[in-house]
């Protein structure tokens, strides 16, 4: 579960994990200053972005090479590429430095982080075993190809699958589709389909001549119904199925090289071997 659909937004689980740790961390400090302890809210604030740094440079030195032919991407957060176990063993050596270097804070500083890492844990259990729960398989719908071919989704199965939901009105979808499209010519061992959203097939043509786009697996949803099946809010969406058709995965907003290939490690066993060649993708 990495999206929590509410209304017409797509709220990312893990930025709610932490927004909910840091709360109740702030909570604790603000109960604890009520009754006479010195506060520890600046510090707070600063243990986080020590975290949320740590957290981003771990998974950035992990997956470096997609990261080498562009550092300037190591800046885009929107990838969602973050190790959180790197982010808390970041808080927690902050705090442990804050304790040594300012000793009325130790007391305070102490129930505050241990309140929201435990809200945190607790948090991202629950997510984690929702989305075991939540493991949906691969709807039966028939979409149609650009000739008015009808593809039933049912016969993709039987390798992995990867189902990009796009419009071509969409910034983030315009600029993700080169890294898309590459991959599809390089991860031979995964089916990469596009399924435009709501669009016609002239405008989808029209969109491919214009930019010196040649896709493979264009089908067209013209009432979105993966969207609404999925709960997607929100484009680009990229749906990642294991061989047997059943939804391992679901990444909200444009994908960068490095969080392509984390997400297909949850579909393909061994995805390191051509992790380089999407490198010198564009961003």
């Amino acid at each position: 579960m990495q999206v929590i659909p509410v209304g017409p937004l797509a709220l990312p689980v893990a930025g709610l994990l932490v927004l909910a740790g840091l709360g109740t961390a702030m909570a604790i400090d603000g109960w604890l200053h009520r009754r006479g302890r010195p506060s520890t809210e600046a510090v707070l604030w600063l243990l986080l972005l020590v975290g949320v740094v740590l957290a981003r440079l771990a998974f950035v030195l992990r997956r470096w090479p997609e990261y080498a032919s562009h550092p300037l991407a190591v800046l885009d957060l929107r990838d969602g590429g973050l190790s959180p176990w790197a982010g808390v063993a970041g808080v927690l050596l902050g705090a442990l430095w804050v304790f040594w270097r300012r000793w009325p804070l130790r007391e305070p500083l102490a129930w505050a982080v241990l309140g929201g890492v435990l809200v945190w844990s607790f948090g991202g259990l629950v997510a984690s075993r929702l989305d075991s729960a939540l493991h949906t398989p691969l709807p039966t719908l028939v979409l149609h190809d650009l000739d008015g071919q009808p593809r039933p989704l049912q016969l993709l199965r039987g390798k992995p699958l990867v189902v990009n939901l796009w419009a071509s009105w969409c910034g983030p979808c315009r600029r993700e589709l080169p890294l898309v499209a590459q991959a599809q010519g390089v991860r031979t061992q995964v089916r990469l389909v596009f399924a435009d959203q709501g669009e016609s097939p002239a405008e989808i043509r029209a969109f491919l001549v214009e930019n010196r786009l040649s896709l493979d697996g264009v089908l067209i949803d013209p009432s979105s119904r993966l969207s609404q099946h999925f709960g997607v809010r929100g484009y680009p969406a990229t749906l990642f199925f294991d061989a047997q058709g059943t939804l391992r995965s679901l990444h909200i907003g444009e994908l960068s090289p490095a969080t392509l290939a984390a997400q297909l490690r949850h579909i393909i066993p061994d995805t390191a071997t051509t992790a380089s060649h999407l490198s010198g993708v564009s961003r």
